[in-house]
């Protein structure tokens, strides 16, 4: 071989090595703009996040103020009504009105406030000797049968040892049989 294809040889690997490396080159920068692009896409949504948390926070504090303030409205009318019912109605009333609103109440969610309400109704009904015990039969008429009657539920007429049929169809069987034994016993 002589120098000259040598050289050609040389010259047409290095031609293929070059433009291998520049493929390759060129294709990993094509990878740094998606990831650049990705990266932006996920600064962007965590600025959006951000944004919105402080949105969220924004909001319920807000809504904090508002519920005191409406808190504070609450117990300037309960205290005006308090202090009416002293100018307008007997001393009794008023007292006793005067003196739940000054006892302090523990914030509770609001069934245990329904409770504690119902707990100390009942007890103020005890002390006042209304209260009744509680029925567990329901109330009857003096003349009416109770349920725990052997008779009760049973139609006038009806024994207590005769079956009642359930079907319609059994009824007029019945039927039938009671006139033909009321005409053999007639005849």
């Amino acid at each position: 071989m002589d120098a000259s294809s040598t050289v050609w040889i040389i010259a047409v690997v290095a031609l293929i090595v070059g433009t291998l490396i520049g493929y390759l080159l060129g294709r990993s920068g094509g990878n740094d703009n998606r990831q650049l692009e990705l990266i932006e896409q996920l600064d962007e949504t965590q600025r959006e996040l951000a944004e919105y948390k402080e949105k969220v926070t924004t909001h319920f504090e807000e809504t904090a103020d508002l519920v005191s303030s409406l808190t504070d409205s609450y117990k300037a009318v309960h205290l005006h009504l308090a202090k009416s019912s002293v100018e307008l109605c007997s001393s009794d009333v008023a007292t006793r009105t005067l003196e739940e609103a000054a006892q302090p109440r523990l914030t509770a969610e609001p069934e245990e406030a329904v409770v504690a309400d119902a707990t100390a109704s009942e007890t103020s009904e005890e002390s006042n000797g209304s209260m009744e015990a509680p029925l567990d039969y329901a109330p009857k008429k003096p003349d009416e049968e109770g349920t725990l009657s052997e008779t009760f539920g049973l139609k006038e007429g009806e024994k207590e040892g005769e079956e009642t049929p359930a079907d319609p169809a059994d009824f007029a069987e019945k039927k039938e049989d009671n006139k033909t034994e009321e005409t053999t016993k007639s005849a």
